[in-house]
């Protein structure tokens, strides 16, 4: 039986040996700064490089040796027609093993190794018998037929942000208000993006919605600028103006639910390219008719909602981070926050920041 007659993960080697060679970088490379760090993605799959163009268009940079000292991780798609897997490989400043650094960082998935084979080693999930990638050293391969670009993107995303050891990447949002950083947080669909976004429409800086990166050593924020996610429910009338002027796609999940999504560098184009002092955060609770804010003092509990994105804990150990948020909120300015309508929530928030 020829190796292509045979499941793709059943013989790996035979499968990679299908593959050209490709040497060297590439010209074609599309190059992401994050923070600190570099993300090149080189792809024969299209959707797979408008995807982190559409996501990451803030990102884009010339190289990662436009910054000496630089962490970076190149990963580069190959499609080959009549094969039934595809290839990545990952070459980067540091070793990367993507089935430890799934293992390690996603074990809430349940994924588990199977299918042992002589120098390549796959990953899956125990309900299904098909693996989702076979790995050895820095080539992986994975099934054509099966989306495959959501685990690859995150792990390679994730794996840029665990690199950088000094930095906190949190699933929040955040803002710059007259020189200081404003965290904000909460729960899915309680308004972080809305109340982020309201504000940076009246000129302050927008810093991102979904994920913020963080120095606790020098209670830094950093920008992290993915393009805007905007729920359906009412926005800021600001919003809602930049939103009528500016090109802003539609995308539908699997629930069914939309979002418009827009690039912030053109929607708040003003917004500061430096970290700002971090000193207040916000937790997002349920919505009321007009938004009241009180101070406090936030519990162990409370930290699961400003959660570290899973990178944040490779190659430590997991109560590091935890302690680190711990002692980072300990050094801010915190309220709880049940939001209003978007302009009076922003109202608020900005008359809490200039009195603080």
């Amino acid at each position: 039986m020829s190796p292509q007659a045979l499941p793709w993960w059943r013989d790996p080697a035979g499968l990679f040996g299908q593959f050209p060679r490709v040497e060297g970088g590439s010209e074609t490379c599309d190059w992401y700064r994050i923070v600190d760090a570099f993300l090149g993605i080189e792809s024969d799959d299209a959707s797979f490089r408008a995807r982190f163009r559409e996501l990451y268009s803030a990102f884009r940079w010339r190289s990662p040796h436009a910054t000496s000292n630089a962490g970076w991780l190149q990963c580069r798609v190959q499609v080959a027609n009549g094969l039934s897997a595809n290839l990545v490989t990952f070459t980067g400043s540091e070793e990367f093993e993507i089935v430890d650094f799934i293992a390690g960082v996603y074990r809430e998935r349940g994924y588990v190794e199977m299918h042992p084979s002589a120098n390549w080693r796959s990953i899956g999930v125990s309900s299904s018998p098909t693996p989702l990638l076979t790995a050895q050293g820095a080539h992986v391969l994975v099934d054509a037929c099966h989306p495959w670009q959501p685990l690859i993107a995150t792990c390679a995303i994730n794996w840029v942000m665990g690199m950088q050891r000094d930095l906190l990447f949190l699933h929040a949002a955040a803002v710059g208000i007259d020189g200081s950083g404003i965290l904000i947080s909460g729960e899915k669909g309680t308004g972080k993006s809305t109340s982020s976004i309201a504000l940076a429409a009246t000129g302050h800086s927008f810093f991102g919605d979904e994920i913020v990166a963080v120095k606790p050593s020098a209670m830094e924020v950093f920008p992290f600028r993915r393009a805007v996610s905007i729920r359906p429910g009412p926005q800021s009338t600001r919003v809602e103006r930049l939103l009528s002027t500016a090109a802003c796609s539609t995308e539908t999940f699997p629930d069914g639910t939309t979002r418009r999504r827009g690039d912030p560098n053109v929607l708040f184009p003003k917004s500061s390219e430096r970290s700002l002092p971090l000193r207040f955060a916000f937790f997002l609770r349920a919505f009321e008719e007009s938004p009241r804010a009180e101070e406090f003092v936030p519990r162990p509990d409370d930290l699961k909602l400003l959660a570290p994105m899973p990178g944040t804990f490779w190659g430590v150990s997991p109560a590091v981070p935890i302690m680190q948020l711990a002692q980072l909120l300990a050094n801010l300015k915190c309220y709880l926050l049940n939001p209003g309508l978007p302009d009076e929530t922003a109202s608020l928030i900005e008359t809490i920041v200039r009195t603080g």
